[in-house]
This record gives structure tokens, C-alpha cells and sequence, in this order.
């Protein structure tokens, strides 16, 4: 199976000014060279904590911020190189827009207000003249349809609409470009848990019709155990653990993915698991601190852990791991 998309060492610094007075500025390291690959038409999950990088990896890779480092290829074409200074734009860009959509968190915000459903939906469809416009008010309704909307959607506002039903309309608008691969950037975590596994079965139904490939953006683990089939693991802007998710769940190796499954609730009440507790927060992505970047609230940090940063390796068949635990085997 070959590799819808492959990101090389991604790097997105933030610069903030400390204030009008001083010249002095404060980088954010959000994102710091992350590096994986996705298979045609699988799912890969990308989980940590809030702040951690996830959804502004996902934007860069669709190119909506601008990239501090790294390289994109998407369906064998650079998307962008920024150390060689390759940049995919204009005609080109906008072709393969339609090939790589999103769909956003809050499905309110990311609908236009003032626009009708029908707007919304083909909006896109019309930039990129997929098809007549005696033809598109059909299709609009075909791709609504198919997430589970009728027609009598077509002239109504997002207000009109409940959670569920939004995001609904957010999916059939990136489908309706037939897209070949989507960013789902924590599709489900503004609905009720009963709305969030309809809009998951939706999204699977959809993938198996369409073809489709998703990045699965989420810290809802129990999600991403049962939805991906393979997890990258980010803590403050790097990715410390990626592997298949069956094996990843049956067997972690990172300290902080370990942490991450031990809090996720079991189904039996009787069920035991063994606590990792973490100590004190998640440091700023402005103040990474040297060496290992999880030490500060690693329980098993030793000293090597304090003064040299260990590299994301192949510890087990496509398992990896970034930690000077099993860096020394």
C-alpha cells in the first residue's frame, strides 16, 4: 500500500512580542520536526493533550499557516519544501485544494451564518467548476443525502440546525469535492457522546464509498483506539510514540502514552489498571526544556533524560518510540 502523504520533519515556530518596550521576543515551538506517513486509504489518529500541536500539524500540512521548516507530499507532489525553497501555488495549489479537505472542531463557527445550507455546500463545488450549474442544485442534494440530510435542508441557515446535524453539513461540504484525503480536526468533541458514534459511523461509511483517507485528529483515546488503525502520539510539538493502534493500546512504551491509556476509564468497574501519575503540567512551548522534553513529569527520568533529547526509533516492527528507555536496547 503506498503513501498518500508523507510529512518530513514539520516545524511551525510562533513569534510573540514581549511588549512595547522591548525588543525582545518569545518563539513558540508548536510544532517541532514531526515526521510520519499515511497509507492510502487508512486512518491515522494524532493524540495528546491540548496544546501539544496537534490541529496546527494538521493545518500545515493542508498549507492554511505557513510553514517554519520541513516538507509535505502529498499524492507524490511536493506540496511544499521550505529548505529547498519549494512551493506548490497558484493554478496547482488550487487543483489540489479540492483533493485535501478539512473538517473543523466547532460545527458553528466553521459555518457561515449568513449562507443557506446550498450555499455552503457548493460553494466550492462552483470555484473549482466540478460540474453545470444546471446540475448542482442535484448534486448538493446527493452528497446531503448522504450524510444523512434531505432536501428541505437546502434553504435553511446553520443556526436552524442542531449539532449534529452542523457537522453533518461541514462533512458534505468537504465530500462534495471529492476529496482523496481529509483532516478531521477533532470532528466529534463539540457533540453529545450518542451524536459523536453516529457521526463516526457516518465518517467510516463514507470512507469505504468514497475511498477516502482522514489524519483523525483527538484526545478522546477510546476514539481513536477504535476508529484508527494507526497513532501518533504528540507531547509539546513532537510526536514521542507512532505505531499501529491495536499494538499501541495492547502494548505501550512511552511514559507519557502509558499515562495517557492508564487514565482512560474501563468498561468494568471491577477492571484494574496500573496508574501512572504524571507530575505538574505540561511545559510551555515557549520554555522546551533540554534533553528529553517529558522530563520534567516522566516518573522514570534518569539523568541521560535531563541532557540529551532521544530520537523517534524503530523499536519493534513499525513501532516507534522516542525515549531513552529503549533508545539504549
Amino acid at each position: 500500500m503506498d503513501n498518500i502523504l508523507e510529512v518530513k520533519n514539520l516545524k511551525k515556530n510562533f513569534i510573540q512580542n514581549q511588549g512595547f518596550f522591548t525588543s525582545n521576543k518569545k518563539v513558540f515551538k508548536a510544532v517541532d520536526n514531526v515526521s510520519f506517513n499515511i497509507k492510502r486509504g487508512t486512518i491515522m489518529g494524532l493524540v495528546g493533550e491540548s496544546g501539544c500541536g496537534k490541529s496546527t500539524t494538521g493545518k500545515l500540512i493542508l498549507n492554511l499557516i505557513n510553514p517554519s521548516g520541513g516538507e509535505v507530499i502529498f499524492n507524490n507532489k511536493t506540496l511544499y519544501n521550505v529548505e529547498n525553497k519549494i512551493q506548490l501555488s497558484g493554478k496547482n495549489l488550487r487543483d489540489l485544494r479540492k483533493d485535501m479537505q478539512i473538517i473543523f472542531q466547532d460545527p458553528y463557527s466553521s459555518l457561515d451564518p449568513r449562507k443557506s445550507v446550498e450555499s455552503i455546500v457548493g460553494e466550492g463545488v462552483k470555484k473549482h467548476n466540478l460540474l453545470k450549474k444546471s446540475e448542482l442544485r442535484e448534486y448538493i442534494i446527493s452528497y446531503l443525502n448522504q450524510c444523512g440530510l434531505d432536501e428541505d435542508a437546502l434553504k435553511k441557515y446553520p443556526h436552524e440546525f442542531s449539532g449534529g446535524q452542523r457537522q453533518r453539513i461541514g462533512i458534505a461540504r468537504a465530500l462534495a469535492l471529492k476529496p482523496k484525503f481529509i483532516v478531521c480536526d477533532e470532528p466529534t468533541a463539540a457533540l453529545d457522546v450518542s451524536i459523536q458514534s453516529q457521526i463516526l459511523n457516518l465518517m467510516l461509511d463514507l470512507k469505504e464509498k468514497h475511498g477516502l483517507t482522514y489524519l483523525f485528529i483527538s484526545h478522546n483515546l477510546n476514539v481513536v483506539k477504535n476508529f484508527c488503525d494507526e497513532i501518533g502520539v504528540m507531547y509539546l510539538g513532537t510526536i514521542v510514540e507512532k505505531g499501529e493502534a491495536k499494538e499501541i493500546f495492547r502494548e505501550p512504551l512511552h511514559p507519557y502514552t502509558k499515562a495517557l491509556i492508564a487514565s482512560v476509564p474501563k468498561s468494568h468497574p471491577l477492571e484494574k489498571r496500573e496508574r501512572i501519575l504524571l507530575k505538574g503540567e505540561i511545559e510551555s512551548a515557549s520554555n522546551i526544556p533540554e534533553g528529553c522534553r517529558f522530563n520534567t513529569r516522566c516518573p522514570f527520568a534518569k539523568e541521560r533524560c535531563y541532557k540529551e533529547e532521544p530520537k523517534l526509533l524503530e523499536v519493534k516492527k513499525d513501532h516507534f518510540v522516542s525515549c531513552h528507555l529503549y533508545n539504549e536496547l
